[in-house]
């Protein structure tokens, strides 16, 4: 962040309360313990290498004019770009982190898009798995309640840069509520996947996973992404972190979040039909 000298008057009395020294609580590097720098550059570094990883194996794997394929793609690489903040001390670093956030933001919306991608199959027509009433309402709540969230994450995405960039606190009043904004339809999509092959297919999950192992690892990945999930809004309500957004917690849900899409690059049913 820039000195409070090199700022403009108008906005350094903005950050001065009036007791005149700066606000700093979106500096996170003002932290003197060793560890969280630690922890935040192992934590970062491990977005980076495993979503550069997955982005690798995306690319390998998918097919021309796949639109589900691209999705996934630009998902993992807008996500991995705020894996990099913490490497950032020049002048403006602020912006730069928030800027990272709000393609992050956006990949999170993303996500949930590529979720019901997946499984739109099996709500629509001539094959679907559900009766007409039942596929018509899961797509109009699905599709409605997601586009709803599409202004809140705006709103957080600007909260995001007035934080981190000492001119409001809001964000870190409005961040324990974020995972109501863009987990549940993910969330939705998996559960609607294993109850089509528990119904529909006819299947034992447990005997799924002895002989589609990939199965396992995306029910495993699901578990572990919300235990992680927990975790980080414990740390946003609790003396766990000491800067919003800066745990390891909501790093490594976002990895494994981003596993359930890349273990599986096409829509459910047609890595059913291919069993």
């Amino acid at each position: 962040m820039a000195p409070i000298s090199s700022v403009p008057q108008e906005v350094t009395e903005l950050l001065l309360p009036r007791d005149g020294e700066p606000k700093t609580f979106g500096n996170w590097r003002d932290q003197t313990d060793p560890q969280v720098f630690i922890v935040e550059g192992w934590s970062e570094g491990l977005i980076v290498g495993a979503l550069l990883i997955m982005a690798i194996i995306t690319v390998a794997n998918m097919r021309k004019g796949v639109l589900l394929h691209k999705l996934i793609l630009l998902e993992l690489l807008l996500a991995t770009s705020h894996g990099t903040f913490c490497f950032m001390s020049f002048d403006g670093y602020g912006w730069y982190l928030s800027t990272t956030a709000a393609m992050l933001y956006t990949s999170y919306f993303l996500h949930n898009v590529i979720a019901w991608m997946k499984i739109r199959p099996f709500f629509t027509a001539p094959h679907a798995s559900f009766s007409p009433n039942v596929s018509r309402t899961v797509r109009w709540t699905y599709l409605v309640s997601l586009s709803i969230t599409a202004p809140i994450v705006v709103f957080q995405i600007a909260n995001n840069f007035r934080f981190f960039n000492n001119i409001s606190t809001l964000y870190s009043l409005v961040r324990p509520y974020e995972t109501l904004m863009r987990d549940p339809w993910w969330v939705f999509s998996c559960m609607t996947l294993f109850h089509v092959i528990r119904k529909c297919y006819s299947m034992n999950i447990f005997l799924l996973v002895q002989k589609t192992p990939r199965f396992g690892i995306l029910l495993a990945s699901i578990i572990i992404s919300l235990i992680f999930t927990l975790m980080d809004i414990i740390s946003s309500t609790t003396s766990l972190s000491s800067t919003d957004g800066i745990n390891p917690y909501w790093k490594l849900s976002l990895v494994f979040k981003c596993l359930t899409d890349n273990i599986m690059l096409d829509d459910f049913k047609s890595v059913l039909q291919r069993l």
